[in-house]
């Protein structure tokens, strides 16, 4: 295919993502792991390099030419740090979805800024969230069947928030969230239930003190602070939560507090500010003192299974603060700025949510749930230009006037 592909695109990073999996066992499913791996990136090259421009492109935002010099910058440095590990590996760095493919998905922002048909893409959430749908009910045996539900399920709340906007997929994405909270309770994937709550939460908050950007504020640290409560406090929050909600079988173990308090005590002042490259480990007491009740996890950790820590890891905070740089510039867009675009509100929202969760989970990676998450502030991003109630972006893009549309100001 030499066209670039939306749909192909995303098609071929869902695969990837479900494929991936121990390339001594299941030699096939790595081949075609690589096929669409490569596939993928080809889409994005293709994007970047062959599509030719229109007269509804948007020119990029100020702060994108920095942040990509910047990321090219440190993505430099941090392979230079891998250069030096000893236990450096050009396979993994190239081919694991948590080394250096992690900053693929920060690509796909460009390619929602510059989407201007999104029916596809919804219609390819759609049909996602049917296939999650059909899979949890009628499930089907084979290796990583939890993985390959919960990518589906990535695309469940994303739908919600067009079903919002759009009346003809409220049916069914009511449906598939149901299905995620009742997934949520009988796997260990507890952060499903987690992110439907704050994320309706926080769209119920924001859409009360819509008018005021203060209140809007408030809400955001309110949430921040009740996070931190969540972390410092999780076995006492889990216990309440099981007792409140009556879900049998949920996993109320506190498995994060442990987490911060060893990457934390392993990490030197340099490297919290720098990280110790893609391929950088920490060692963990915990797996030590249980290696062998945890079926082979070994006690250097590659992955620190909190989003946060994770970036912190492998790249510092320079990393972390170029990772959430455009998840934050359409926050900031679409909650604090005066435009008519619901659904770039709703997408602000769901933006909001996921930062959050950063800090409990949401591990960067080369993963279908990324791909999403930076592609939708892209396209929020986009649609908050387009309709911003300002005069001076009416006249720095063209074509603005006639697509602005009547609605609240958010």
């Amino acid at each position: 295919m030499r066209r670039y592909s939306l749909t192909f695109f995303f098609s071929c990073v869902l695969l990837a993502t479900i494929l991936f999996d121990d390339p001594h066992k299941y030699l096939a499913k790595r081949i075609i792991y690589l096929v669409c791996l490569a596939l993928s990136i080809y889409q994005l090259y293709l994007f970047r390099y062959k599509r030719p421009e229109t007269v509804v492109d948007l020119p990029t935002p100020r702060w994108y030419r920095i942040w990509i010099q910047c990321l090219i910058g440190f993505t430099c440095l941090a392979l230079f740090m891998d250069l030096r590990n000893p236990q450096f590996s050009l396979i993994t760095i190239v081919n694991h979805p948590l080394a250096l493919l992690t900053i693929v998905p920060m690509f796909s922002f460009q390619l929602g800024y510059q989407t201007i048909d999104i029916d596809k893409f919804i219609k390819f959430l759609l049909v996602t969230a049917i296939l999650f749908g059909i899979l949890f009910l009628f499930p089907i045996s084979f290796q990583n069947f939890q993985g390959a539900s919960t990518a589906l399920c990535y695309a469940v709340l994303p739908l919600s928030l067009f079903a919002m906007d759009r009346k003809k997929y409220r049916l069914v994405a009511i449906l598939m969230i149901v299905l995620s909270i009742a997934m949520s309770q009988v796997t260990d994937a507890r952060t499903i239930i987690l992110r439907i709550l704050i994320f309706f939460g926080l769209l119920v908050a924001m859409s009360t003190v819509k008018k005021w950007s203060s209140l809007k504020l408030l809400v955001v640290l309110i949430t921040g602070f009740m996070i931190y409560q969540f972390l410092v406090n999780l076995q006492a929050w889990l216990d309440l939560f099981t007792s409140f909600v009556k879900l049998k079988g949920f996993d109320d173990q506190d498995t994060r507090t442990f987490i911060y308090e060893e990457v934390f005590g392993d990490m030197r002042p340099a490297e919290m500010i720098f990280g110790r490259g893609f391929l950088g480990t920490y060692f963990s007491p915990y797996f030590l003192a249980n290696t062998q009740d945890l079926d082979g996890d070994y006690y250097y950790r590659f992955s620190a299974e909190v989003g946060f820590l994770q970036l912190l890891l492998k790249g510092g905070l320079v990393y972390f603060l170029l990772y959430i740089t455009p998840l934050v510039a359409v926050v900031r867009r679409g909650l604090f700025t005066r435009h008519k675009s619901r659904i770039g509100f709703y997408i602000s929202v769901y933006i909001l949510c996921e930062l959050l969760i950063l800090f409990i989970e949401n591990i960067p990676s080369y993963h279908f749930q990324f791909f999403i998450i930076f592609f939708l502030a892209g396209y929020g991003y986009r649609q908050t230009v387009l309709e911003a109630t300002t005069a001076p972006n009416r006249e720095v893009y063209h074509n603005t006037n006639t697509l602005l549309q009547p609605g609240a100001l958010y």
